[in-house]
């Protein structure tokens, strides 16, 4: 019954603002202006007008005071008011300088004095610092801290970290807001999101001096917010008004400049680093008063020079001669046609004749270039620019029409980023080195639009409506060939791929570079979502009810096959001696045509899926009394189930134990439940201190993650492999080509495979959040608060684990598992899986599922995530050149799982999840990855008091040295991350993806005793065996902490009238703090617990500004 009556609540919403959308609109990153007109005497005053100006644009609106004498302004543009109240027998009263932050909610009371209209009082002053209205937590970031501020990158985002509960890991653009996910944030833009599925990317970043301002709402917003776990992200951007304004800019980058990287050679020239961020802006009226515009424009050239180090083939080995010692010894190379039994001949002289040589192989050699350096390791290296340009532009139009009773705006934006990576080879292939730009040459391209109109039908009913669009596709390329590949390479039997067919096949070969292109290189992926919302507000009272609906279609469409033309991988079995160790050589199996694996992978076609969402709120803002408001809300959720339009989906049905095809029918339910309560509380104890609490009940997708996609594509994408069956003869001689065909889609395709099943029981993700806060206005520009803050979320996305694994107690059978018995399914999977030989080991036979390798329940969202925390702040709004915060926040986050993504799209179930046991993840259950105790945040943007416009204009030489300065300063400190150690998976064979080994120690050291080379106790782990899980916990040990002080130095040159131009330097790590990276985590490996990563040293920005 309550959900037939949430969902009956939700349609009449609905129904109500649909009514008014052909006249509205509306804008969900705007603020408003409320309070309450009194008399002398302390009593409410009724019918008095009030009319809101915008100082910029002369835009005007007139409410009216309650009976009750509340008056609310609501969506107004952020920016300087000034307000006019008028009633007869009364004095009027003019209040100047109301500036209005995105998505605040500004309090201005009226007391008025008896008298005649015509007089007026006058009163130039801000509205109080502190927050009166909401229960909610939120910072706003002003305009001045946006274009002043050093921004590393030119990129907004990173100012989040100056608002307390927000953490910005070091090196990312994805904050964390409250304990969240870094994906699962809500960016709206202009009222519009910009966060696209799949995997939660923003579409693009508004550029800098285009911007506004933008508030952070933090912890428990209004119920007209949702579709988040962390926080929302809500921008503004700039507008025309009635006066002409515009800029021209250029910011520079130059290697020399910069400092050293901590593990860069004193002797090593510093790579070339060349970066141009340009453009400009403008805006004005096209009316004065009506109508106005704005336009701009920002480019990026940037040039890294990085060397890429490869192994290649020497030039004897090209000749096939293996005379040369490889790691210490010279192998013995023996010639697999003389295979009798287990028993080969070598060559002679450790020398492969030509004749003997692959022509397939010997065609490729030329593909190999020839070494720089002698050696057999590390022989060749090659040094090329790493391109990233970037194209980006708004043009927006206001207007206002003729009654004054309806306003709108439209923005378009486009975006585009050339992201061209260094290759090992000239030809773009080989593999990418880490810390790349992307994985291949890449293009991306963001549209966006945002519009809102906006309709008056009294001074105490305002409606509004919202519609936008944003689009992003990637287009990414392989190592491309002149034709067809088995046709170009002359390679029998390779199937033609129906999506990029010239894609260049890989090659890898064991202790050498590859040929051709990284897994996933060859992609065109697109996502977009469509947005229609309203909201109608009413004031009646002393309720401020504002209630309407948020609609949403999302759409991805993906070509992305790993392996879309095969990978050929060689390795030292086709030329050792079957069963010797240290004999053979993988390339000279290459030069052989001895294939060892091959894996190819098919999509006939897109893959297209589809998802909707309805959401429905209602929120009540009622003053109780003058000095408490509360904020009771509901939000409800519907989150249709998402399709793939082409049917292409497949789920394994763990009953049947076989394959069903639902066509395209969603394979979860819709869920009818997803009620979302709000509700705050604030109490002014006093004019300048306030007490306010805040609770959230927020529902995010359906798989509790930032994509809505909940269907599995296998077998439409499909993962075909050949393999050798013994170790002895190849899958297949090179030049013959492989053997291999598409599975159709019948219930057994999946046999000897991966298999998706899909837990249609689970429902959506949601997030709970609250707050308690003490505000406490130091100045009438100043204000400190204090507040604890926390968060739950339920149902939040883990990584596809594999469910077809051993239990803990069989393990304890030790080697009796890996027995190799009759394989009761033998002629039954497929030969050419891994479980397709005559016998399997018990361990096989005894999973849950021994005919298939692996059954994962797709997006699986069974995590929780808790959140604590206490910050405290202080903040100055710009006032007499100066503004300034800083915050400090201690908390603790812990999780099941920090990530999930691994790719868009999956041939089957990952073989390397992140997670112990699927069976009971609360051994999963840790400090998260996104954990950082210590957070501190702090700016400052500083005009220095002299110079024109200032408090003091000296004259002479004086004057001109220390007039028109402005400092800016950011300074971050915080706690260093949980770092996962595990160790090599000697648990494949039981069905684990990860194993960790065993912690037998302390594994902290004392700051005094870490180094690069031991930044832990690596003592504290011993190596678990085969047969157990190992001890450690997910996150045992945390990585360096990060600190960094960036500054800002500007000088203004006014040049008469609005005309300036200004000089900048912006140096980010002014004191070249050596920030490390993570340590090596892998128990076992040769490095493991050391640092060989640096983030970056001291780097110097210059520019140059035209103000006009």
């Amino acid at each position: 019954m309550a959900i037939n009556r949430a969902v009956s609540v939700g349609l009449a919403i609905a129904c109500l603002c649909i009514v008014f959308v052909s006249n509205v609109s509306a804008q969900t990153a705007a603020g408003a202006i409320t309070g309450i007109v009194k008399d002398q005497a302390g009593a409410a005053v009724p019918g008095a007008s009030i009319a809101v100006t915008d100082v910029r644009t002369n835009l005007q609106r007139v409410v009216v005071s309650t009976g009750e004498g509340v008056y609310t302004a609501a969506s107004l543009a952020p920016g300087e008011y000034r307000l006019d109240v008028e009633l007869a027998g009364f004095k009027s009263v003019r209040r100047e300088g109301i500036r209005l932050a995105t998505g605040e909610k500004a309090t201005v009371d009226f007391d008025l004095v008896v008298g005649d209209l015509q007089e007026q009082v006058t009163v130039v002053g801000d509205a109080p610092i502190v927050r009166a209205e909401t229960g909610s937590l939120g910072t706003v970031v002003e305009h001045e801290q946006v274009v002043q501020l050093p921004l590393n990158g030119r990129l907004f985002i990173m100012l989040a970290a100056i608002a307390p509960g927000v953490a910005l890991p070091p090196n990312s653009v994805l904050p964390r807001i409250n304990g969240g996910r870094p994906r699962t944030n809500e960016y709206l833009f202009d009222g519009i999101s910009v966060l696209q599925p799949e995997p939660g990317q923003v579409a693009y970043y508004p550029i800098v001096d285009a911007i506004q301002e933008f508030k952070i709402e933090s912890n428990s917003p209004p119920a007209e917010f949702g579709r988040f776990n962390g926080g929302v992200v809500n921008l503004t951007t700039k507008s025309g008004a009635n006066a002409f304004h515009g800029s021209v800019f250029e910011f520079f980058r130059d290697e020399r400049l910069n400092a050293r990287n901590y593990f860069q050679s004193a002797s090593a020239t510093k790579p070339p680093y060349r970066r141009n961020q340009f453009g400009g802006l403008v805006g004005g009226p096209i009316v004065k008063d009506r109508t106005f515009f704005f336009a701009d424009y920002q480019g990026q050239r940037q040039r890294i020079a990085r060397t890429v180090a490869s192994t290649i083939p020497t030039l004897l080995q090209r000749q096939g001669v293996f005379s040369e010692p490889i790691a210490g010894r010279v192998p013995m190379i023996y010639d697999p046609t003389t295979t009798v039994g287990s028993t080969r001949q070598p060559f002679t002289n450790n020398a492969i004749p030509r004749s003997a040589m692959d022509p397939v192989a010997l065609a490729l050699l030329e593909r190999y270039p020839l070494p720089t350096s002698a050696g057999t390791a590390n022989n060749y290296t090659r040094t090329a620019d790493e391109i990233n340009d970037q194209e980006q532009g708004d043009i927006r139009i206001d207007h206002k029409f003729g009654t004054g009773r309806d306003q709108a705006f439209g923005r378009l934006t486009y975006f585009q980023d050339r992201a061209d990576p260094v290759t090992a080879f000239p030809d773009g292939g080989g593999a990418i080195p880490a810390g790349s730009i992307a994985i291949g040459p890449q293009k991306t391209r963001s549209w966006a639009f945002a519009s809102n109109y906006q309709h008056t039908f009294t001074s105490n009913l305002l409606n509004e409506f919202r519609f936008g669009d944003t689009r992003r596709s990637v287009t990414r390329t392989a190592a491309e060939l002149s034709g067809p590949a088995g046709s170009v390479l002359g390679i029998r039997g390779l199937p033609q791929a129906p999506l990029f067919p010239n894609a260049m096949p890989t090659f890898t070969v064991n202790g050498y570079q590859q040929l051709g292109s990284p897994m996933n290189t060859a992609s065109d992926f697109s996502t977009s979502v469509s947005e229609v919302a309203d909201s109608l507000t009413w004031l009646k009272g002393r309720h401020t009810i504002k209630m309407g609906f948020d609609w949403r279609w999302a759409r991805l469409n993906v070509i992305q096959p790993p392996w879309p033309t095969g990978n050929f991988a060689f390795s030292a079995v086709g030329s050792d001696l079957p069963g010797v160790t240290g004999t053979g050589n993988a390339f000279a199996s290459f030069l052989l045509g001895q294939v060892q694996t091959f894996a190819i992978t098919f999509q006939q076609t897109k893959i297209q899926e589809r998802a909707r969402f309805q959401e429905y709120f209602i929120q009540d803002d009622w003053k109780v009394t003058d000095r408490l408001t509360i904020n009771p809300g509901l939000r409800y959720t519907l989150n249709f189930p998402s399709t793939e339009i082409n049917g292409q989906t497949a789920v394994f049905n763990l009953e049947t134990r076989r394959l069903d095809y639902p066509g395209d029918k969603p394979v979860r339910p819709l869920k009818k439940n997803n009620v979302g309560p709000r509700f705050g509380a604030v109490y002014r104890v006093t004019d300048r201190t306030v007490v306010s609490s805040g609770y959230g009940l927020v529902w995010i997708e359906m798989a509790g993650i930032t994509t809505p996609f909940t269907t599995p594509t296998f077998p439409f994408l499909q993962e075909v492999t050949q393999r050798t069956l013994d170790n002895i003869t190849p899958a297949f001689v090179l030049a013959n080509g492989p053997s291999v065909s598409v599975v159709a889609p019948t219930p057994t395709a999946g046999l000897g495979q991966g298999v998706f099943a899909v837990n249609s029981d689970l429902g959506s993700g949601y997030a709970q959040q609250w707050n308690v806060s003490v505000q406490r206005e130091l100045t009438p520009n100043t204000a400190v608060e204090l507040s604890y803050l926390g968060s739950k979320i339920t149902n939040v996305g883990v990584p596809d684990s594999n469910m077809n694994q051993l239990t803990e107690e069989q393990l304890q059978l030790g080697p009796a598992l890996l027995a190799r018995v009759p394989n009761p399914y033998f002629g039954i999977v497929p030969r050419s899986s891994s479980i397709g030989d005559p016998t399997v080991t018990v361990a096989q036979l005894m999973k849950p599922f021994p005919e298939y390798t692996a059954v994962s329940l797709y997006r699986n969202n069974v995590g929780v995530s808790r959140y604590q925390g206490v910050a405290i702040s202080i903040r100055q709004r710009f006032s007499r050149g100066l503004t300034y915060s800083a915050a400090y926040t201690r908390s603790t986050l812990k999780d099941t799982a920090s990530s999930v993504f691994d790719a868009s799209i999956l041939t089957g179930p990952l073989t390397n999840a992140a997670v112990a046991d699927s069976r009971n993840l609360g051994r999963d259950y840790d400090y998260s990855t996104g954990d950082i105790p210590h957070y501190f945040g702090s700016s400052v943007v500083w005009d220095l008091p002299f110079g024109t416009g200032r408090s003091s204009q000296p004259g002479g030489v004086l004057g001109a040295l220390v007039s028109n300065w402005s400092i800016a300063s950011v300074v971050t400190l915080q706690s260093g991350v949980p770092v996962a150690v595990t160790q090599a998976n000697s648990l494949g064979y039981a069905g684990f993806t990860t194993q960790r080994p065993n912690l037998v120690g302390d594994p902290e050291l004392p700051s005094d005793e870490r180094t690069t080379v031991r930044w832990f106790n690596t003592a504290a782990f011993a190596t678990a065996d085969q047969f157990s899980l190992g001890t450690a916990s997910r996150n045992p040990v945390r990585g360096p902490s990060y600190r960094v002080v960036d500054l800002s130095v500007m000088h203004l040159f006014p040049m008469g009238g609005e005309r300036a131009v200004e000089l900048r330097a912006e140096v980010f790590n002014l004191l070249n703090t050596t920030n490390f990276g993570a340590a090596a985590a892998t128990h076992g490996a040769g490095n493991f617990g050391s640092i060989t990563s640096a983030l970056d040293p001291r780097v110097v920005q210059l520019a140059l500004k035209f103000l006009f």
